[in-house]
């Protein structure tokens, strides 16, 4: 993995950083026998299924799959290369890991280290260029006219592009030796629309924003037009760095403030951010001009309980806040949708009533989850005449029944049942009813997805069977976690099975661990996954590893699981040897002839349980 001294240095985060300890500052963990569990921070989920294993080093999700040690956390949390993650944790503990670029992996490392500092000095050119030159003037007018000060200025970096076609791309190419392809990366030029050979700025005429990570380190710029054209709104393109559904803007800056208040506000815009950070409303975040995505969703439940979604109070922003409320409840955010008047974003309120009344009759004043889904449900209903209000009162009683809570549900059905003068009786009469069908319902479904899973044979056979491994696919489970724990059971079944085994992850996983012991490596579980780089493979390593098996293991009980296989790999001879035979009946009968004598014998073999050796 790169030179020798890098290698040791990995090996020292990977042995004296406690995993238990990293992955508790982002997942609260119980323990439960040798392992600790919590919530999976990857997908989302309501039971935890997410384990941490302290004495192996490993982390597994039996949700989703994930897994790995330390440095496989940090860089699936952080959205880092492996090289940055385990920079950062060699920082924690004190170790110092050295440059090297001498294999591809190094190089990319490398590649994604000079883009950095291409997007850096970018933000820094646009900075400048916005406070101290002519070029800068038409974005120091528009912001003075957004209120923004000159504090909060240099506090975001804003900066400003100017509209000759190729400034960024001279400045960064002539004067400071970067190539055309790394600056394509980064995506800061692009190839011009005039000559294929010939490329531009990507931004032109436009007031800057550097977009960070949660390092603070600049990925990328949203870039608004000032004057005329399209678009009015250009973010970068997506690139190694950048990726919408995983960032949040001003998150680095707000992340202190929104732990210690355990909540956020999220904004649509950028300006809407920058504007409340100003006011000292500090716990602010936004998307990056996309929908908020199921990413976000659990990156916000990672580090707050409860987010407050501010959108603006025009349709197609109620629209937007439905759907980000919807995917934050879905993770088990405590949501609240702030209500804004019609017409209006954040960004216009602050600076017309100002922080004060912003936090008292807006944010204070939030809407909870399902009183927000109510409000938005009657504008399918004419609520003036009866027939509509008891259309709307019958599918409110049904979102309210999705309250798993009964207490909750008795608060809604209070609340519907003053607002309508209708009998607070009458209402929950009509819940019980709509719960009674939808359970009916739902078993029905259910019973129709077994039958058609085939889990129904005969109508006699009332439960599907309970999913489990067959005796051959448990046989080679167990004999590849014994592999993956000790080097002399990996050498024994080497020589007594080879790489013979029926399943094929698990003949993978022992070609590899096979290639891993030839190389002198002693049996280190963590180390193993290592070796096996980003492999698809991976996750079944950590499920392994993570569940507990019996140990010691016996030799007698090492060749039963041989045997299965073994017992396994004849029986799939003679079918296959059988099928050839009913295809060679009619067009080679010598042949067929030949290939049953060889069935009868196999199948004296198996009745004898002489497997033999493959």
């Amino acid at each position: 993995m790169g030179d020798h001294h890098f290698e040791e240095a990995v090996e020292q985060v990977r042995k004296q950083t406690d995993i238990l300890e990293v992955i508790g500052r982002y997942v609260t963990l119980k323990k439960s026998g040798k392992n600790y569990f919590g919530l999976c921070p990857f997908h989302s989920e309501k039971t935890p299924s997410f384990s941490v294993t302290p004495d192996r080093q490993i982390f597994h999700c039996f949700g989703c799959g994930q897994g790995g040690d330390v440095i496989k956390f940090i860089m699936e949390i952080e959205q880092f290369t492996f090289g940055e993650a385990v920079r950062n944790l060699a920082g924690q503990i004190g170790v110092t890991v050295p440059n090297t670029a001498t294999n591809r992996d190094d190089r990319e490392e490398e590649e994604i280290h000079t883009i950095r500092q291409a997007m850096e000095l970018s933000a820094q050119l646009y900075h400048h260029l916005l406070l101290h030159t002519e070029h800068g003037e038409p974005a120091r007018e528009y912001l003075a006219k957004r209120q923004i000060t000159e504090e909060t200025i240099r506090e975001f970096q804003i900066g400003f592009a100017p509209r000759f076609p190729q400034f960024l791309l001279n400045f960064l190419t002539t004067r400071r030796g970067y190539s055309i392809p790394i600056l394509l990366k980064a995506g800061l030029i692009s190839p011009s629309t005039r000559s294929k050979d010939q490329h531009i700025d990507r931004f032109r005429g436009r007031l800057m924003i550097p977009i960070h990570d949660t390092q603070g380190r600049v990925i990328a710029f949203g870039g608004r037009l000032l004057g005329e054209g399209q678009p009015k709104y250009l973010n970068s393109p997506e690139s190694r760095l950048f990726q919408k559904r995983h960032h949040l803007f001003n998150f680095h800056r707000a992340r202190a403030t929104m732990r210690k208040q355990k909540e956020a506000v999220l904004f649509e815009g950028f300006l809407d951010v920058i504007s409340a950070w100003q006011e000292g409303i500090h716990h602010v975040v936004a998307t990056m001009g996309t929908s908020l995505s199921e990413d976000h969703a659990r990156f916000m439940r990672r580090n707050v309980e409860t987010a407050i979604v501010c959108y603006d109070g025009d349709r197609a922003g109620q629209d937007a806040a439905e759907k980000a409320s919807q995917l934050l409840h879905s993770v088990d955010c405590t949501v609240k949708v702030a209500m804004l008047p019609h017409g209006i974003d954040p960004d216009d309120y602050l600076k017309k009533h100002g922080a004060a009344t912003f936090r008292g009759d807006i944010l204070a004043g939030s809407l909870s989850y399902y009183s927000f889904r109510l409000e938005r449900l009657k504008r399918n209903f004419s609520l003036q005449d009866e027939t509509g209000r008891l259309r709307y009162l019958y599918q409110a009683v049904q979102m309210i029944g999705e309250i798993p809570l009964p207490i909750e549900r008795d608060h809604y059905l209070q609340k519907l049942a003053e607002e309508f003068h209708v009998p607070l009786s009458t209402l929950k009469d009509q819940l019980s009813r709509i719960k009674g069908k939808k359970q009916s319902r739902n078993t029905r479904d259910k019973e129709k997805e077994q039958w058609n899973n085939g889990y129904y044979v005969n109508r006699k056979r009332k439960h599907p069977p309970l999913p489990q491994k067959n005796r051959v696919e448990r046989s080679e489970m167990f004999l590849i976690a014994y592999m993956l724990r000790d080097k002399g059971i990996a050498e024994w079944v080497k020589k007594e099975l080879g790489a013979e085994f029926t399943t094929d992850i698990y003949a993978a996983l022992a070609a590899y661990l096979f290639s891993y012991y030839e190389r002198g490596y002693d049996a280190d579980p963590v180390r193993f996954l290592h070796y096996m780089g980003e492999s698809e493979l991976s996750s079944v390593v950590s499920e392994l590893l993570t569940r507990e098996i019996p140990e010691p293991v016996s030799e007698k009980e090492l060749q039963e699981y041989v045997a299965n296989i073994r017992r396994e790999r004849l029986v799939q001879e003679i079918l296959q040897k059988e099928a050839e035979v009913n295809r060679l009946g009619m067009i080679d009968p010598l042949r067929a002839a030949e290939l049953l004598q060889e069935c009868n014998e196999l199948r004296i073999r198996l009745k004898n349980n002489d497997f033999g050796s493959f």
